[in-house]
């Protein structure tokens, strides 16, 4: 379950100044997103959630509200305030005393921010909501980081995901989390975190619990990665004919809703896993490089060539 979010807590991760009605900025916010008021401050109010968002207000906001004698915009500025939004934030532009008497009446809590960019703010806070709103699922799985890609590598109990990790590790490859891995959507993208509760921790089958940060060091700790391949351990079938062999497209497996490239590994005896991880994953930064050759196609071309040249 995502964590609630309070306007409180936007006051002190962006040091707003409290205005008015600071006995609600304790008010859970239940909208991801900012809006700003220029059609509710001309009359219109949309039904449904967008009421229940946040509003941001600045220099376009003062300007047009300077059209109306200050009886009328108090009536505007009531009528946004008492519409069901959690709060107003103004910025330094935004410099009209109607709003805060009328918000001082109403016990609303107005919020002025000092940062001299409003789009700077806007970006900065909506990337801050992300980490509430943005969806996101728990899954059975580890995730590192090799080679600047994030590699979700999952498989049955029992498969070795940990240890792989931990031969990654030695690899001197990035640690995110093992066993259970917070998944989010943000901007299309799927990002990827240790649950706090099992953070740095990886467990070993016949030695146990291993505090990865103390015993390989704290630099090797990364907090939050791009998920950008998912890697399936799967044991070895004899005489299978469902693994890769002759360097196709990667496949693609959907973490919600966004495609990530995929590929299945076979687990057996005497193959060293963490080589070929690393394999798969600067295979996986070559077919995004421009002007790739995929080794198929290289193959295709010299067996043409071959059957020519025996004509």
């Amino acid at each position: 379950m995502n964590k609630k979010i309070r306007l409180k807590d936007i006051v002190e991760q962006f040091e707003l100044e409290i205005l008015t009605g600071k006995d609600k900025v304790v008010n859970e916010i239940f909208v991801y997103g900012l809006n700003r008021a220029g059609l509710e401050l001309s009359g219109f109010f949309e039904s449904g959630n967008n009421g229940h968002r946040l509003i941001l207000m600045s220099t376009k906001e003062f300007t047009f509200m300077q059209n109306f004698d200050e009886k009328e915009r108090a009536e505007r500025y009531r009528a946004l305030i008492r519409w069901g939004i959690p709060g107003i934030i103004i910025t330094k532009k935004f410099k009209d005393d109607i709003l805060l008497t009328v918000a001082n009446e109403e016990g609303f809590p107005i919020l002025k921010s000092n940062m001299d960019s409003t789009s700077e703010f806007s970006r900065e806070l909506l990337e801050y909501m992300d980490e509430y709103f943005a969806p996101s699922i728990e899954i059975h799985s580890s995730l590192v980081n090799i080679f600047g890609k994030g590699v979700l590598i999952k498989g049955a109990s029992g498969i070795g995901k940990s240890e792989i990790t931990l031969d990654l590790i030695k690899k001197n490859h990035m640690f995110v989390g093992d066993d259970r891995i917070i998944l989010k959507r943000k901007a299309n993208n799927i990002y990827g975190r240790s649950h706090p509760i099992i953070a740095n921790m990886v467990e070993v089958r016949g030695i146990g619990i291993i505090n990865v940060a103390e015993t390989y060091g704290y630099q090797i700790i990364m907090e939050e990665s791009p998920v950008d391949i998912i890697i399936e351990l799967s044991n070895f079938e004899k005489n299978s004919d469902n693994y890769e062999r002759v360097g196709r497209k990667f496949e693609s497996e959907k973490i919600l809703g966004s495609k990530i490239p995929y590929i299945k590994i076979p687990v057996s005896s005497g193959r060293n896993i963490a080589n070929i991880v690393e394999t798969a994953v600067s295979q996986l930064k070559l077919t995004q490089t421009t002007g790739y050759k995929r080794p198929v196609d290289i193959l295709d071309k010299r067996l043409k060539q071959y059957n020519e040249d025996e004509e």
